[in-house]
Parts: structure tokens; C-alpha cells; sequence
């Protein structure tokens, strides 16, 4: 009997890191609300400064591509939606412009906004983790999700906002990666412009740091740059090094940042 013919799933593994690396969203090095919420200032400064995102394992980012596949169904289903109400209940994948500076400015395409109710609804393709999480009873509203998906929703919203509709709610529908889709969970929270506004100045501050510190020239300065060390920042970080201290390639993670007089005085300087 002749050998098997070669692996299939090795096949696909390749076929869909490579797909995975071609798409825009791979390849973009403008910044979104998705990364202008997480809370690693750091994180977002390493971004803005171009420095060399550390390379993908050779697989595909399987969560992530189930996530988009899933992104892309919750639009058809929108879209169909508005075609049997004949009228148009839901904005679809629209972009928005989330803030604008010297370096172009931030925007972004929202999920979901319903008109009917004035509400950003947000898709979040989720394991256990985060459905147990947003289940919790004993805990106020604002940590019953990640801060950086909350902040995101209300990025969201100020770019409903400054598109001339007046937002209510933000919704974060987090949608069960499991065979039941009744395991999913919803959180919703009044739209505050506020905490919009505060992630927008910090990314303003954090583009005001950049121009201060020579960071080409002096790499150790990336230490000085606020972090915000945790599992949700850190495990997706293309910037993530394990071992040494913050400089040109790369961030260790999980690690406290200190200023020593070493920097203190290339600050000064």
C-alpha cells in the first residue's frame, strides 16, 4: 500500500499563517481604537515609533482568524436584516474618526451601531475566561470586561459622536466560541464620553513623550515609558522579549519598568 499523501493540517498551517500575514489588518501600522484602549502605554509608543514587531510563530493565529471569520457572518447578518425591515436599523463596518493629530489621526470601522436604540454594539469572539468573567454578580458594571475592550466601545461611540448621532449605550457582545451560541453574554454600559476622551489625551501625551525622548539614540529610554505589565496586555504584545530590559528590540512584559539615575540624567540631558 502507497504512503498517505502529506498532511493536510501542515498544508493549512502555512497556507493560513501566510494568509494571516497578508491581510491589512496584519500589515497596518496606523493605530486603531483597539490598540489607542489598551492600557500599556508602552505598548502603544512602540507601535507609534515603528520599532520591529517581533516575528509570528509559524502557525496560524487561530483565535484571532476564527474571530474574523465571525465578524464577517455577524455583517451579513446585519445586512440581511436591514433588507427584510426594508429600512436601515443597523450601521454597518462604518468608519469613524476616532481623534486627528500630526501623525494622521485615529480611525476606525465600528462593528454594529443600532439606531433604534442609539447603542454601539461591538462583536467579541470569547473562550470561558471572559463569558465567566462577564457573568460575575459581586462586581460592579465597568470590571466585568477588560479595560481596553471597554474603552474601545467608547471610542466608539465619540466617533458616533463626532459623526453627528448621539450615542446612549455601548454594548459589547461577547460571543461564545463554543458550539451553543446561547452561551453568549452581553454587557452594556451608558456611553460616557469622558473615558473616550481620556484614552485620546494619553494617546496625545504619549506622542508628546516620543518627541521629548531621543529613543533612537538612546534606547534605554524606552524604560521610561509607562507599562502596564499584565496577561491580557502582554500575550498578544508584538513587542513582547522575554529577558533584558525595555530598549530598541523589544519590551520583556510582565516586568515593572524603573527610571534609574542613568536615565534620569539622559532625560535630563
Amino acid at each position: 500500500m502507497t504512503d498517505q499523501p502529506p498532511s493536510t493540517v501542515e498544508t493549512m498551517r502555512d497556507v493560513l499563517t501566510e494568509l494571516d500575514a497578508s491581510r491589512p489588518r496584519s500589515i497596518q501600522t496606523t493605530l486603531g481604537p483597539s490598540e489607542l484602549g489598551t492600557t500599556c502605554s508602552r505598548q502603544i509608543a512602540m507601535k507609534l515609533a515603528g520599532l520591529p514587531r517581533q516575528l509570528p510563530d509559524k502557525r496560524p493565529p487561530w483565535a484571532p482568524m476564527q474571530g474574523t471569520a465571525i465578524h464577517a457572518l455577524m455583517e451579513e447578518a446585519l445586512q440581511r436584516h436591514n433588507d427584510q425591515l426594508g429600512r436601515q436599523r443597523w450601521l454597518i463596518e462604518e468608519r469613524l474618526e476616532i481623534a486627528l493629530d500630526y501623525e494622521g489621526g485615529i480611525y476606525g470601522h465600528g462593528d454594529a451601531y443600532d439606531l433604534d436604540h442609539d447603542m454601539v454594539v461591538d462583536w467579541k469572539y470569547v473562550g470561558t475566561t471572559a463569558l465567566r468573567k462577564a457573568k460575575r454578580q459581586s462586581v460592579p458594571t465597568a470590571e466585568l470586561v477588560s479595560t481596553t475592550y471597554r474603552t474601545q466601545a467608547h471610542l466608539y461611540g465619540y466617533g458616533h459622536w463626532k459623526a453627528g448621532r448621539e450615542p446612549k449605550w455601548v454594548r459589547l457582545v461577547l460571543l461564545a466560541r463554543s458550539h451553543d451560541y446561547d452561551d453568549s453574554v452581553e454587557w452594556t454600559e451608558p456611553y460616557d464620553k469622558n473615558i473616550a476622551v481620556e484614552a485620546i489625551n494619553r494617546y496625545y501625551n504619549i506622542l508628546e513623550l516620543l518627541k521629548a525622548l531621543p529613543v533612537q539614540d538612546n534606547p534605554a529610554l524606552w524604560g521610561v515609558v509607562p507599562s502596564a505589565p499584565s496577561d491580557d496586555n502582554c500575550a498578544w504584545c508584538p513587542f513582547r522579549r522575554i529577558g533584558g530590559p525595555a530598549d530598541g528590540t523589544g519590551c520583556p512584559g510582565n516586568t515593572e519598568a524603573k527610571i534609574d539615575k542613568q536615565v534620569a540624567g539622559l532625560i535630563a540631558a
